[in-house]
């Protein structure tokens, strides 16, 4: 009975994890979870007030569950939580911690947040504003922030038992992930050719890497003559299996998705390729190489400022964060040699004699918020070639 669940948690002086709202997908799942494993480490109120987490049953949500319950959080895994969880949050906000990362919410107290309602399958949801999208994610990265080195999701991992024969194919080698896009989505305006890669791939089999295809897209035809693993088609794709191949993995190359929360929360080196939406990473060990916008209007290419500024007022005028606004702009996707040398610059770092990467320049830059308080950073390769970015 939900009335003797919320009788339990008054009691207790519990609180149960709300914003939650994709359970199915990898990459808020992963933020979410570790969000909340970091409030949990940083703050010790929230700690004493043990938060309770509820899931649906999933593929997904099973091992992310494993991962918090190896980390001391009680998880309920129960068919009905987002009915459960939009009815405690309407009635009973004190008991609720906000960890969601999406701009999607079940409820949205405040009207003054509330944006358009959408129905998001079959369940009535509610969209943040841009403003308090953009200081959702700054909320997160502070809480990066303040407990750096810690890698929570990573020490949960350690106590799964994973598969035996996956982990033999994935110990025999040192290998990259690369995760790709099949359609635009997500941070994405366009999907980059599969030629794109090869001199990445070149450059990871020359210095002895494996490559991993990772996610659940078809691998390119021009991947197989470098003998790339099609996990996806592989008898072991699976979402635990995901967590295996992502942890032992030497360096990611991704597309903007959630195969870059892998990364960052299990703290694997990563080049994140082709986000026009210049959103920043937690981690310090993800560069980015982005797509820059050009508008249609005037054929001008924008600046780092400017782009953020497209990107915050695109938010609700196309779909959401993430939707390219095809009508007034064009992207200009990474080269294959700015990919080639971001893959480089994670492996061993800038090349000599380059300056000093300007994340203050940035911070001061900004229009949006987010980058006051972020690790990551772009390739100095791509900086180099794009000097008027920044100015």
């Amino acid at each position: 009975m939900l009335s003797q669940f919320i009788e339990s948690l008054r009691k207790a002086n519990r609180l149960v994890a709300g914003g939650m709202f994709f359970f199915d997908s990898p990459g808020h799942m992963l933020s979410e979870s570790d969000y909340l494993l970091r409030l949990i480490r940083q703050y010790p109120l929230i700690r004493a007030r043990n938060p309770v987490v509820m899931l649906p049953p999933s593929p997904m949500a099973n091992i992310v569950g494993e991962l918090l319950k190896n980390n001391g959080v009680q998880v309920l895994m129960e068919q009905h939580a987002i009915t459960i969880l939009r009815e405690i949050q309407l009635f009973h906000p004190d008991l609720v911690l906000e960890i969601g990362q999406a701009h999607c919410k079940l409820v949205v107290p405040d009207k003054l947040n509330r944006g358009c309602g959408d129905l998001y399958p079959l369940n009535l949801c509610w969209s943040l504003r841009a403003e308090e999208f953009l200081m959702q994610l700054v909320r997160m990265h502070e809480a990066w922030n303040a407990t750096r080195g810690q890698l929570p999701l990573r020490d949960g991992l350690s106590k799964v038992a994973l598969d035996p024969e996956f982990r033999a194919v994935l110990e025999a080698r040192k290998y990259a992930v690369v995760q790709i896009k099949a359609q635009v989505v997500n941070g994405t305006a366009r999907v980059l050719d599969g030629d794109t890669y090869l001199p990445a791939f070149t450059r990871l089999r020359d210095e002895g890497y494996a490559i991993f295809l990772a996610g659940r897209e078809p691998m390119p035809e021009e991947f197989k003559r470098f003998g790339v693993f099609d996990y996806p088609r592989s008898k072991f794709v699976s979402p635990k299996n995901d967590f295996s191949l992502f942890s032992r993995a030497a360096m990611g190359l991704v597309s903007p998705s959630g195969a870059g929360l892998f990364c960052d929360t299990l703290g694997i080196p990563c080049c994140q390729i082709g986000s026009w939406t210049l959103v920043p990473h937690p981690s310090e060990k993800t560069l980015l190489v982005p797509s820059r916008l050009k508008e249609r209007a005037t054929g001008k290419v924008m600046s780092f400022s400017q782009q953020l500024t497209a990107f915050r007022q695109a938010y609700h005028d196309v779909k959401g964060p993430g939707y390219f606004d095809f009508k007034n702009y064009e992207d200009i996707p990474p080269s294959a040699e700015e990919i080639a040398e971001g893959v480089r610059e994670v492996l061993h770092g800038p090349p000599n004699g380059s300056s000093a990467y300007p994340l203050e320049t940035l911070r001061n830059l900004d229009t949006t918020g987010m980058w006051r308080v972020a690790a990551s950073r772009f390739s100095s390769g791509f900086l180099a070639a794009h000097p008027e970015f920044i100015n």
